[in-house]
């Protein structure tokens, strides 16, 4: 990264904690505490954090493809629930890892790629379709789930993983940090890339050197899905091994991978970062309610603030380019 990033995250990281720290003052907790509690137990365990991390790299980079191509993607949440469930399937009919990875890979392929033929080919924005198809497809999963693919030795549940087709929580780090590498040699090093950050920065040079900026944009959302759906294929087989019936364990890691886009500036390689930084957080979260009687809802609203003042620098920088391009 840039010297110029590094202290814009370094500052913005000081402003999050200083202001996270007045606002458990002012509700009367021990900020002092909380932060000691939130980073011991946050970060001590090496093979829990760097697993967790896992699907959040893939639902960032599901996020940051498109935005580098001049797209909003905020159907990684629906993305990832394709992944995990037809992933899931799969290992439970063949018992077979790579094939099930492979699916949900596809199969979030398939859903990005129906969301951006829907923006080029009817004009249909791209955010209003994708929060349509997030709802759709929780409700659906979560039917399924309960009525059709249900454990029945506990209903709640999906049918499980089978032991054989499940993965190392450590191995799925891995196979995330590589598709992470693959997406930044894709983005940096090759004409493709080239291709997608030249139309996300302005759609008419592109065309003057004879791009395809719709093209830039299926292909975008084509390999967004492809990483939330392995993201969600990763979370199933590697660590949760079944879906409950409210999708508690896969809900609302699409909608992180927006933040941890943000915080990771775009760039592969800072989205492994951030994701690691933000699991962090999230199981630092639930041990400050356990050791320090606060309420769950005070852990999230740090991990807000936080966000927060780390995306808004960004995000302020990524509209004003979006305004300008809309100008010319």
């Amino acid at each position: 990264m840039k010297r110029e990033v590094i202290v814009e995250i370094s500052l913005s990281l000081l402003i999050a904690f200083v202001t996270g720290a007045i606002v458990l003052t002012v509700l009367g907790f021990n900020s002092g505490e909380v932060y000691r509690v939130l980073f011991k137990y946050g970060y001590s365990n090496l093979n829990y954090l760097l697993s967790k991390s896992a699907p959040y790299i893939m639902t960032g980079l599901a996020f940051s493809i498109p935005a580098i191509a001049g797209v909003f993607n905020i159907g990684g949440e629906s993305q990832l629930y394709v992944g995990a469930f037809l992933g899931l399937l799969t290992a439970y009919y063949t018992g077979n890892p790579l094939l099930a990875l492979i699916v949900g890979a596809v199969a979030g392929a398939a859903l990005g790629l129906f969301i951006a033929v829907l923006r080029v080919y009817r004009g249909i924005n791209e955010v209003i379709t994708a929060i349509m198809v997030n709802w759709i497809f929780y409700y659906l999963l979560a039917y399924l789930i309960a009525g059709k693919f249900y454990n029945p030795q506990y209903s709640h549940e999906s049918v499980p993983v089978p032991p054989g087709a499940r993965i190392s929580p450590l191995v799925i780090f891995v196979i995330a940090v590589f598709v992470a590498l693959v997406y930044y040699y894709l983005l940096y090093f090759t004409d493709l890339g080239y291709k997608l950050r030249v139309s996300g920065l302005s759609p008419a040079s592109a065309r003057y050197a004879g791009f395809d900026p719709s093209r830039s944009v299926l292909t975008s959302m084509t390999l967004a899905g492809a990483a939330a759906g392995l993201g969600g294929a990763l979370l199933v087989l590697g660590i949760t091994y079944s879906i409950d019936d409210t999708l508690t364990a896969i809900y609302g890691i699409g909608f992180m991978g927006i933040g941890i886009g943000l915080l990771g500036r775009n760039h592969p390689v800072g989205i492994i970062l951030s994701s690691i930084f933000m699991s962090g957080l999230v199981i630092g979260g639930q041990w400050v309610e356990l050791k320090t009687g606060a309420p769950p809802e005070l852990a999230d609203t740090l991990i807000g603030v936080i966000v927060i003042a780390l995306a808004i620098p960004y995000a302020y920088s990524m509209l004003i380019r979006k305004l300008r391009r809309e100008a010319q």
